[in-house]
């Protein structure tokens, strides 16, 4: 979890802020509430906080003093300014010293959140650059792999990715060169992939890349390509291989940043069924990878659902791993189960997982990387509780819902807005990462078997009162069809069976 401090001359507002905010759900510890800057300096050099949520205007030390007498040893804390002043000098100070947010009171517990989800992402960034580069460099590799794996196998759109992966990767701020060398024929790849590398290391050293081989074409997609993107064109147009029957195709496309890449790049891929993730002298297939992503996901959402124990959890997925021959594809599985678990478990540190990456990369078999995954099972994918339990809102959320399926109007955006007063987009996530399904599927459940019990008393001419009942009654046609999607069987047909 990341470290907090709040910094107030108020204390009405610092413990209004320490109180009213779920810190736990958003992966937050707060270490200390301070009433002024010199308190909140010592405070800083004792626990030597990830975030520091500060007031502008206290006595003794000012918020912006506090920044700037910290300058030279805060690298690795974030700030955000709360004040009360909107004078533009207040704000062109904050912007020198490197502040992103400047949060004008009074203001909700929602801009908050949002300001702290912002500087987390920029926590794990440079935790995760102040690693070893190589072992940086195949981490960052391995969660690329990753997002357009599970972009592929389950249609997950950009948006959602960028939800489940942003502790990870920048999406929205760093630059992409996506290259295509189209009509490659495979049996030239391996001498293509060699001078590439060769390419690199001399001319790009320390360059970002991923390398796609699907139908006969090669994407490369190159991170923060900068001054040298002429000389890689230059290296690509130079490239023949002898028994190459077609001449090599080029093409080029930049993006100003990840989610647009996806955008672009999922569409065209999702139309194939397989395709090669290169990197080295491996070559990682996904045709048959998305079975067995499927399968982890089922038994994580059973899991999380209280469906299933843990130890059957536990059995179910080894049992999954014991049959992966090839030790590059067991990795690749590995790291993915991970990464699927901070689906349903927001307490997720991207530091320790690298470590771990690291270790199984280091694995000279498939034994053991197997033995090292069993060893840190209970740390990777740790047992919650058996009994349900979810945080207070999602409770209210639920409780409220089950009250008033009659009502057509029900929508996430409305609860969040107008029951809830919060923001949706932080509800929709906390939602699925507690129930381990999106709210729309779990309304349009808790309809169905609603309707079922209606169902059991009820003849084949008064359904549309049943529909009525769980908020279907402006659609009988939509009700069947939800009906049948869900239970295999008109309601028509359920009734008659029941009879």
């Amino acid at each position: 979890m990341l470290r907090l401090i709040i910094v107030d001359d108020e204390k009405i507002i610092r413990e209004s802020i320490r109180s009213l905010i779920d810190w736990e759900s958003l992966g937050i510890e707060v270490v200390g509430v301070c009433k002024n800057g010199l308190e909140a300096y010592d405070a800083i050099l004792d626990s030597y906080p990830d975030i520091v949520l500060t007031d502008i205007k206290m006595p003794g030390l000012s918020g912006l003093e506090l920044i700037e007498k910290l300058n030279d040893t805060r690298e690795n804390i974030q700030f955000i300014i709360l004040s009360g002043y909107s004078e533009f000098e207040y704000a062109k100070q904050a912007m020198r010293f490197g502040i992103r947010h400047y949060l004008l009171k009074p203001c909700n517990e929602n801009q908050i959140i949002e300001a702290i989800e912002d500087v987390k992402k920029a926590c794990y960034l440079k935790q995760q650059a102040d690693q070893e580069p190589e072992q940086n460099i195949r981490f960052e590799k391995s969660v690329f792999r990753n997002i357009l794996t599970d972009g592929l196998t389950n249609a997950a759109e950009p948006a959602l990715l960028c939800d489940n992966y942003q502790c990870y990767l920048d999406f929205t701020h760093t630059a992409y060169d996506l290259h295509y060398v189209y009509f490659l024929m495979e049996n030239n790849l391996q001498e293509c992939c060699g001078q590439l590398q060769d390419f690199m290391e001399e001319i790009l050293p320390g360059t970002m890349y991923h390398l796609v081989y699907v139908k006969n074409t090669l994407l490369i997609i190159i991170k923060q390509p900068g001054g040298k993107a002429g000389a890689f064109s230059d290296f690509l147009n130079s490239l023949h291989f002898p028994g190459q029957e077609v001449s090599l195709s080029l093409e080029k496309e930049s993006f100003d940043s990840l989610i647009n890449l996806l955008e672009r790049i999922l569409p065209r891929l999702s139309r194939f069924d397989r395709l090669l993730f290169l990197d080295g002298d491996n070559r990682i297939p996904v045709y048959n990878y998305s079975g067995c992503l499927t399968s982890v996901r089922l038994l994580l959402q059973d899991y999380y659902s209280m469906q299933i124990s843990y130890s059957q959890l536990k059995e179910e997925i080894m049992n999954l791993l014991h049959t992966v021959e090839d030790k590059d594809f067991l990795n690749l599985l590995i790291t993915n189960i991970i990464f699927q678990r901070g689906h349903f478990d927001s307490d997720v540190s991207a530091v320790a997982d690298a470590e771990f990456f690291q270790s199984i990369g280091a694995a000279r078999s498939t034994e053991e990387a197997l033995l090292a995954f069993q060893e840190n099972f209970g740390r990777l994918l740790p047992p919650k509780s058996q009994s349900v339990t979810y945080k207070p809102f999602i409770e209210k959320l639920l409780t409220y819902t089950k009250e008033h399926l009659s009502e057509s109007s029900l929508s996430l955006k409305w609860l969040a807005n107008h029951y809830l007063f919060m923001n949706v987009d932080y509800v929709s996530k906390q939602f699925y990462k507690q129930t381990g399904e999106k709210f729309s599927a779990w309304l349009n459940r808790q309809r169905i078997e609603k309707a079922k019990e209606l169902l059991l008393n009820c003849d084949t001419e008064k359904i549309y009162t049943v529909a009525e009942a769980v908020g279907c009654g402006n659609n009988p046609q939509y009700f069947s069809q939800l009906f049948k999607k869900y239970t295999g069987m008109s309601p028509t047909e359920y009734i008659r069976k029941l009879g």
